[in-house]
């Protein structure tokens, strides 16, 4: 099948964005603070969770009236099935992606289908109302050990989880939409939930490009639009910061692995990221590494903060 050109679009907004900020809206509608806020230069885009969904035509009044500010700002969501679908009713209900990962170990073929199914199905129904992309494919293994992953990830194998998340990817990409693989470069390692604390993997590069890798790699060939750094330490590149703030990592991501989309932060809501300072700390210190697009999701106080007085 063809590429679809409205994913070129997509791609062109994207890749226009450096140093802009993604922020999360309080309601159901627009308050006319948020108004303001969206016509800010650093502001690129929204994200939107549950508390932004009643209903179908809801949603679509609300995306519009994103839009009409400004056709540029891009509209995103976490809406990667399972536990991490914000919008539900009146949506397919989508299943965590372990359940792909145990019908690869049954029927492999299959598996591949229905991963292609899935992206496309997410893409299709999230542009029904006005939502330009989710933040997906989950690239992390199950370890068995971190709270934040879980079924969120569709395998334990490295290389089974390349290859189901590289036709979710074409799956979203057929139908016009983009990718977002997380959390590079792996999070199922760390026992520790970043939500709630900073948290650091000791594991020697050799061991991560065997392992952890292998999906961020396969995609990056496939030419994901983007990704996303988690909030861990990885010692092996640099041992005192965290990727979302590693230029070390950065860098490593940009030369060594060739990836050349656009690099969007975990929440900096997140106590992964508490120890980074001020809002305007953590988003000049995420800017001065490399990264292209901050998410600010949840603390309004934050957002008010940084655009309020931002020259």
């Amino acid at each position: 099948m063809a590429d679809n050109p409205r994913e070129g679009i997509l791609r062109g907004q994207l890749l226009s964005l450096k140093s802009s900020v993604f922020i999360g809206i309080s309601g159901l509608s627009l308050t006319v603070e948020e108004q303001v806020w969206l016509k800010h230069p650093l502001v690129g885009g929204v994200i939107l969770f549950s508390r932004n969904y009643q209903d179908i035509s809801q949603l679509k009044t609300l995306t519009k009236s994103i839009k009409e500010i400004n056709p540029q700002l891009l509209i995103s969501v976490d809406h990667e099935g399972g536990r991490v679908q914000r919008f539900r009713e009146f949506f397919t209900k989508i299943p965590p992606m372990r359940v792909l990962g145990a019908l690869y170990d049954e029927d492999p073929e299959k598996a591949l289908e229905e991963a292609f199914k899935v992206g496309r199905l997410i893409a299709t129904e999230l542009q029904n109302v006005g939502v330009d992309f989710s933040y997906a494919p989950v690239c992390d293994l199950d370890y068995g050990v971190n709270p934040a992953i879980g079924d969120r990830a569709f395998h334990h194998n490295a290389a089974i989880v390349a290859k189901l998340v590289t036709q979710f990817y074409e799956g979203l990409k057929i139908e016009g939409s983009i990718g977002v693989a997380k959390h590079f470069p792996g999070h199922g390692y760390v026992n520790i939930d970043t939500h709630l604390a900073i948290a650091r993997d000791n594991r020697t590069l050799a061991a991560l490009e065997k392992t952890d890798l292998l999906p961020f790699k396969k995609l990056i060939k496939a030419g994901v639009e983007a990704l996303m750094p988690a909030h861990i330490v990885f010692s092996c590149l640099d041992g005192e910061n965290t990727v979302i703030t590693s230029k070390a990592w950065m860098t490593y991501l940009r030369e060594t692995l060739g990836f050349s989309g656009v690099i969007i932060s975990d929440d900096l809501d997140m106590k992964g990221a508490d120890h980074l300072g001020s809002v305007k700390e953590k988003v000049a210190a995420c800017f001065d590494a490399g990264i292209n697009i901050v998410l600010l999701c949840n603390d309004m106080t934050a957002i008010r903060a940084l655009l309020s007085n931002e020259h």
